[in-house]
């Protein structure tokens, strides 16, 4: 039987003598493997110190090297060898893939293991844990390599300029960001989000309607037929046009998918391969109960749902997803606009909001968890006069409809 806790000694020297000569040997080393994947701690601090060099624009040589290691005696002892082994550095990919293969077999035997022990525990919830497992397993099947820079000092990291936010819609939505709008039933979640992805896509802002990059855009819409989403959305188009908008039509692509669950490989692998072929900016989707088939009550059944939204927001994508209200209600006979079932889903998003009925044309927007960052989220807004657009509005405008 094949010992996993081997490695390949011999892949693993060759990868560092030469990212040591040369920077196309680094740069096709990175795209193969990390730190995490070599099994010789001395090889994996002097890769990570071969990172730092290059993450603060300093030469990579022996000398450097050397200077980087400090006092890591363990490590300077193998430089003599790394400096004069023969390589070829057009080879550092290949070397570099059998790195990561024995890396990947590693992890793949720990977490078979511990499947092994666990499984074993007459207390497990079995269900729930292989939800878990299920999504881990399929997270290394499907993880590509995460970003090459590894941990860093405060002090390195406050060396460098702020950086501006890489605004989809400016001071609204950035890139990766997780909204996620809950409210009371018909009062038009799916609608709204349906507003901010379809001005986005004709490069308008979804609320004040200033011209914006124009982004694409795939909306999921799992509990609405085609002839429904048309009928919903032909209005907004007319608007769209009528505010100058560039044509959205060919920049949003429109899925409407049966009830699914996407914790099932079948299921994800259907999204990705969508998103895949639309490489969209924002993605809207749900409502949250269409997306698996059973309640979300506790955080053992709400994590792999969530892990599962992550990995389309990972593609760099900001994520815009509907979830329904509870149906519990607060001091002075409101509902409470968390969403329903677990307390996992109020940690998960960026920002999260619940539409609150006011009257027929007008709603709050109520905040039902603290935002991670300072954006320009409405917080009244009122339907267009004749047109199918919620705006953002004052309370002046509620209190004359009702003076």
């Amino acid at each position: 039987m094949t010992n996993l806790t081997n490695f390949d000694a011999f892949a693993e020297r060759h990868v560092l003598a030469a990212c040591l000569l040369s920077p196309v040997a680094r740069a096709e080393a990175k795209r193969a493997l990390t730190g995490a994947d070599f099994y010789d701690a001395r090889h994996e601090r002097i890769w990570d110190a071969m990172a730092r060099l290059e993450r603060h624009g300093k030469s990579v040589d022996a000398a450097t090297l050397l200077a980087a290691l400090g006092t890591d005696r363990a490590c300077i002892e193998l430089m003599p060898d790394l400096a004069t082994l023969p390589v070829v550095p057009e080879h550092a990919g290949d070397h570099a893939a059998i790195v990561r293969e024995w890396g990947i077999r590693r992890r793949l035997h720990g977490l078979a293991t511990t499947v092994v022990q666990q499984s074993l525990n007459p207390d497990l919830n079995a269900v729930g844990y292989a939800a878990t497992i299920a999504t881990r397993f399929a997270h290394l099947r499907d993880a590509g390599l995460p970003d090459t820079t590894t941990a860093e000092t405060l002090a390195e990291l406050l060396s460098e300029p702020d950086d501006e936010p890489d605004w989809l819609i400016p001071n609204l939505l950035e890139r990766r960001d997780r909204l996620m709008l809950t409210g009371e039933e018909g009062l038009g979640k799916s609608h709204l989000l349906r507003q901010i992805a379809t001005m986005a896509a004709a490069g308008l802002d979804p609320f004040e309607a200033h011209r914006i990059k124009p982004l694409r855009v795939t909306i999921i819409d799992c509990e609405n037929s085609r002839n429904q989403v048309r009928r919903k959305i032909r209005p907004m188009v007319d608007v769209i046009r009528r505010l100058g908008g560039q044509d959205p039509t060919e920049r949003v692509i429109v899925d409407c998918s049966p009830r699914m669950d996407i914790t099932r490989d079948k299921d994800l692998a259907r999204i990705h391969q969508l998103l895949d072929a639309t490489t969209p900016d924002i993605v809207a989707i749900g409502p949250l109960y269409r997306l698996v088939p059973r309640a979300l009550q506790t955080d053992d059944e709400a994590a792999p749902v969530l892990a599962a939204l992550d990995t389309i927001r990972d593609r760099d994508i900001a994520l815009l997803i509907e979830a329904h209200a509870g149906h519990t209600v607060g001091k002075g006979g409101q509902r409470d606009l968390r969403p329903r079932g677990s307390s996992a889903l109020l940690g998960w998003p960026e920002f999260g909001y619940g539409l609150r009925s006011l009257s027929a044309s007008f709603c709050d927007v109520v905040p039902w968890r603290g935002d991670r960052d300072e954006r320009r989220w409405p917080e009244r807004m009122r339907r267009e006069v004749g047109g199918p657009r919620w705006l953002p509005c004052d309370a002046f405008e509620y209190e004359g409809e009702i003076a």
